[in-house]
């Protein structure tokens, strides 16, 4: 049976239709928030009466100008979607990052003034297995059903400007998603720009984040099950952040032309990415960062031509900090980028890294210029694998307890150079690890040298002549 697609008919207000309803207009106390909600509402109503089960033909929409509404608490949007859509496409902000002095260009701006929030509010989610919290600081919420998802919902060209007493909690907050559009949206003094713990088939594009925790949010909601796919991010910017991109559990997706400034404060991260699976990351970058520039942990990813500038490094009391952290089983893919050296004044220090691949990663370089300027020590650590490709050729490099062994890997077989046999590590039969210091042994017509050693077995046994084998060149005087 073919499925049928109604035509789609719009149904659009003002939200200036709705300033009967605005309290206080042009005071102190100024609070659009009954007015915005009842047009919402109103939208929301006309689109669930033309509903055909699952279908309605009516795309709910409300319009603002040019202009300045204030907000005392959060808007709550319906679980099918809706459109809110500010007039200027216009809506970027000049912004001096040197002085601290921005101006707004002339655009849709929803000031939210204090901190409240809706009231007592939730949602089941993940067949009831947990619940999701609406009594949130917020300036959008987004509803879902019991159970269900939040469909079609779009906000465009809109600058959420906070000057309540604290930051407000979330910008855009919508736990269970589906097919949303976040476009030309600014964030000022919100934790988080978008926040979510399920959002798949989700575009993002020109969204801007000032003065927060992260621009964009994914996060696990306790189930460890996954909290999203094919997200599609593009020209998203955190600035003045402490993890401009906080992802877990977030699969095949993408995120393209996006940048990270300024993250001097908390964990102190511009990327990171927590059991993600199929991450593809093209053409972001990252300034004036002093801690991690990219965090992966169980994660699987791909980063095309990444650059950056003024990566510092981070604190000593912050603890262990790389410029590229590939950690806890994960795969990484690095083509054509290019990192900074540190800009450091304390080139001894043993916190910062240039990089570190360990607890059974693997990360591969792909004509990469890597980072200097940090520790110099960089951890392979439990037989995690580095592999660099560069015009020399191709390098893999591996630790086995604080030793460091360069050579090639084929087949999953390692030929790796040393000045002796290995005596901790798992190793695979069929590694072969070439002596790069021989000396002549043994007595006149009976010399030798010792060219390396083969494995002979698998597992973390290092016994010669049982896992590893001599391989002996004889000089024949």
């Amino acid at each position: 049976m073919r499925m049928s697609i109604l035509t789609p008919q719009p149904y659009v207000v003002s939200i200036t239709d709705y300033k009967q309803y605005a309290l206080n207009v042009g005071t102190a106390t100024e609070d659009w928030s009954d007015a915005i909600q009842r047009a919402v509402n109103d939208v929301s109503q006309k689109a669930k009466n033309s509903a055909n089960n699952f279908e309605s033909n009516i795309q709910g929409v409300v319009t603002f100008p040019i202009q300045r509404f204030k907000i005392r608490k959060p808007i709550l949007l319906p679980p099918q979607g809706i459109v809110l859509e500010g007039t200027s496409i216009s809506s970027v902000v000049l912004d001096d990052i040197y002085t601290g002095k921005f101006t707004f260009v002339p655009c849709t701006i929803i000031e939210k003034t204090t901190n409240t929030t809706i009231g007592a509010r939730t949602r089941k989610a993940r067949g009831g297995a947990v619940t999701d919290d609406y009594n949130v600081d917020a300036f959008f919420l987004i509803d879902h059903g019991d159970n269900s998802t939040n469909y079609n919902t779009s906000i465009q060209f809109l600058t959420l400007y906070s000057t309540a007493p604290k930051q407000v909690r979330f910008g855009i907050y919508g736990p269970r998603t589906t097919h949303a559009t976040f476009s030309n949206i600014q964030t000022y003094y919100c934790d988080y720009g978008f926040f979510t713990f399920d959002s798949w088939m989700t575009s993002i594009n020109k969204f801007f984040a000032r003065d927060c925790v992260s621009a964009l949010c994914w996060q696990d909601d306790g189930t460890n099950n996954g909290t999203g796919t094919s997200l599609n991010a593009t020209n998203v910017w955190a600035n003045t952040a402490q993890v401009g991109f906080d992802i877990t559990l977030l699969n095949y997706s993408t995120f393209t032309s996006c940048g990270v400034d300024h993250v001097k404060t908390g964990t102190a991260r511009a990327y990171s990415f927590k059991k993600c699976n199929g991450i593809t990351m093209n053409g972001c970058g990252a300034e004036d960062v002093k801690g991690d520039v990219f965090y992966f942990e169980n994660t699987s990813a791909v980063v095309n031509g990444f650059s950056g500038y003024l990566i510092y490094g981070a604190a000593t009391t912050r603890g262990t900090s790389s410029m590229i952290y590939v950690n806890t089983n994960s795969n990484v893919v690095m083509n054509s980028c290019r990192f900074p050296n540190y800009q450091t004044t304390d080139l001894s220090t043993t916190n910062n890294f240039n990089h570190i691949v360990q607890n059974g990663s693997e990360a591969m370089f792909n004509l990469c210029q890597l980072p200097t300027n940090g520790n110099s020590y960089v951890s392979y650590s439990n037989n995690s694998t580095g592999i660099y490709v560069n015009e020399a050729g191709t390098t893999t490099c591996i630790n086995v307890n604080g030793v460091i062994y360069k050579g090639t890997m084929a087949n999953g077989l390692r030929r790796m150079q040393g000045t002796a046999m290995p005596t901790t590590g798992k190793w695979t039969a069929g590694d072969i690890i070439e002596n790069t210091a021989p000396v002549v042994r043994g007595n006149a017509g009976s010399r030798y040298i010792v060219t390396g050693w083969c494995r002979l077995t698998t597992g973390t046994s290092n016994v010669l002549n049982t896992d590893w084998v001599q391989m002996i060149s004889y000089t024949g005087s």
